[in-house]
């Protein structure tokens, strides 16, 4: 899967929170109390005293304010400007290229801006503080309809359960292009299931109908419907069945973490955290030390050894493990497995660098 830094959702939001994100001809106030005008608006300034760094007091609309203008100016001019917009405590204005405030009002200035789909993920993410609210993965089922008789039939059910639960849905139509995943596993995931809004008609043209990517061939050849499935969702705003998941997707993104709660079997809760670890610290010894680093916790209480909580840290192919136990009866059946755990692992291209096995009330 694609990994975001950290700090990507972060900086989005900041832009998008923010109306300009290049402020040129900026004029700044002594006081708050700045005049009730509005963007677009024309008002005139009068130079009274010129102060350092190219900064004028002068008056606005009958106020004493500060300004700070790109180009000299003398005491006693006065100045025809139009806003471009404002701060609580700043008015953002250029000057007035013609005496008409409306003409001067309609010209083009040099700001950059936040596109739509920018202005669009700025809305979906949430304040600090904040947390999205829960996806429905797995459609609300458990993983399994009954315990399983190994762990073998339990692990490819997890890793179904997230490249499925629609959080990496365009990672995989990455993938499903370069030919690397196949269209049906795209059509299990949420994004896949919705439906392709119809075209507007233009006047004159006959309409056609929008493939989906539900009817399309099982083939490279449909990029088309996943295209035009996309432009639609962006035109029109993200469906209301998929926004918590969108908002989950941007969560992941920014924070680097996928919290999942569900059902393992039905009756047996299970609590999995999967994370990046972005500290500088490594276990001494550690060949691969330049390696991603990932951690996952699993918390589930069993019916015989009762409440475990395991977490495993994976740094290239090296693990590192440790499982906490409730009680001394839990402790030593767990113990008397590791080296039956160590073999599974090894089986499976782990190499087990550390196992601890420890009580934990």
């Amino acid at each position: 899967m694609a990994v975001i830094p950290p700090d990507a959702g972060v900086r989005m939001r900041m832009q998008a929170e923010a109306s300009l994100v290049e402020q040129l001809q900026p004029v700044r106030p002594i006081s708050s109390d700045l005049p009730d005008l509005r963007p677009g608006q024309a008002f005139t300034a009068r130079v009274i005293e010129s102060l350092p760094e190219n900064t004028y007091k002068a008056l606005v609309a009958g106020r004493q304010l500060t300004l700070q203008l790109p180009e000299g100016a003398e005491t006693g001019d006065t100045l025809e400007l139009v806003l471009i917009d404002r701060t609580p405590k700043m008015l953002i204005a250029r000057r007035a290229e013609s005496p008409l405030a409306a003409d001067a009002a309609n010209q083009p200035y040099a700001y950059s801006k936040i596109s739509t789909a920018g202005r669009m993920i700025g809305q979906l993410l949430l304040r600090e503080g904040e947390t999205p609210q829960p996806a429905a993965l797995n459609r609300g089922q458990p993983l399994l309809a009954h315990p399983p008789a190994s762990a073998a039939e339990l692990v490819p059910n997890l890793a179904k359960a997230v490249s499925q639960s629609g959080l990496f849905y365009e990672s995989h139509q990455a993938q499903w292009l370069a030919g690397r995943r196949p269209l049906v596993s795209l059509r299990a995931e949420p994004q896949g299931q919705l439906p392709v809004p119809p075209r507007p008609v233009t006047e004159g043209v006959s309409s056609v109908a929008t493939p989906t990517v539900e009817a399309a061939p099982e083939s490279r050849a449909a990029p088309a419907a996943a295209t035009a499935a996309r432009v639609d969702i962006a035109a029109t705003g993200i469906p209301d069945e998929v926004r918590p998941l969108v908002q989950q997707q941007l969560d992941a993104a920014t924070s680097q973490r996928l919290a999942w709660h569900g059902e393992a079997w039905p009756g047996q809760g299970i609590d999995w955290k999967i994370e990046r670890d972005t500290t500088d610290e490594h276990p001494s010894g550690q060949a691969d030390a330049e390696a991603p680093r990932w951690t996952t916790t699993l918390r589930l209480t069993m019916p015989r050894l009762g409440a475990i909580d395991a977490q495993l840290q994976l740094t290239g192919s090296n693990l590192r493990l440790r499982i906490a136990a409730p009680d001394g009866r839990a402790l030593e059946a767990l113990r008397g497995q590791a080296a039956e755990l160590t073999r599974v692992l090894a089986d499976a291209g782990l190499t087990v660098a550390a196992l601890d096995i420890y009580r934990e009330p």
